[in-house]
C-alpha cells in the first residue's frame, strides 16, 4: 500500500473512531499486571520521522466500538488522549511495555508527537500488524500477572 493510500486509510479510521467518553477510566478492582512486548518492523523508517525527546510510543484506551480520544495539546498537535504508560522511542526495533493495575479493556499502542520529511509535523500513528491496528484485550479473568507479545508491528503514520 502506498503512504498516500496509507494516510487515507488511516485518516478515515481516525476520523470515524472519536468518541467523548472513550477514554474513561473503569475501576481498577480487576486490574492486570501486563507486559507488552514486540518489535517494531519498519523501525528505520519510523526513525525518521522521530523528533528527538518528543515522539514516545504509549497505550491507548478504546472503547468496545473502536472510538478513542484525542485532544490539542499546547504546541497545537492532535494527540491521542491517554494517562497510560509511554515510552521513549527505544535505540533498536524492540519495546516493551510493563504496567501495573490495567483495567480490563481494549487499548492500541500509538506513536504520538511525529514528524514528516513530506508533510512536517503529524499528529499521531498506530502500530499495526498484517494492516489491521493492533488491539490489546485485557479481560477481567486473564491472569495476572500476563505477558502480551504484540510480535512484529509496523509504525503507520496519518
Amino acid at each position: 500500500m502506498n503512504k498516500t493510500a496509507v494516510l487515507l486509510v488511516a485518516a478515515a479510521l481516525c476520523g470515524a473512531s472519536l468518541a467523548q467518553d472513550a477514554n474513561k477510566t473503569p475501576a481498577v478492582a480487576n486490574g492486570k499486571t501486563v507486559t507488552i512486548t514486540g518489535t517494531i518492523k519498519n523501525f528505520e523508517e519510523f526513525k525518521a520521522a522521530v523528533v528527538p525527546g518528543t515522539t514516545y510510543i504509549q497505550l491507548v484506551p478504546m472503547s468496545a466500538t473502536g472510538s478513542f480520544q484525542t485532544f490539542y495539546g499546547n504546541d497545537g498537535q492532535v494527540s491521542y488522549y491517554s494517562s497510560l504508560p509511554k515510552l521513549p522511542i527505544p535505540t533498536n526495533a524492540a519495546f516493551s511495555f510493563h504496567v501495573s493495575n490495567l483495567p480490563p479493556g481494549r487499548y492500541f499502542i500509538g506513536a504520538q508527537k511525529l514528524k514528516s520529511a513530506t508533510y512536517g509535523r503529524i499528529p499521531n500513528g498506530f502500530l499495526i500488524n498484517e494492516q489491521r491496528v493492533f488491539i490489546v484485550v485485557v479481560n477481567a479473568d486473564d491472569k495476572s500477572p500476563h505477558t502480551i507479545d504484540a510480535g512484529d508491528l509496523i509504525v503507520w503514520t496519518h
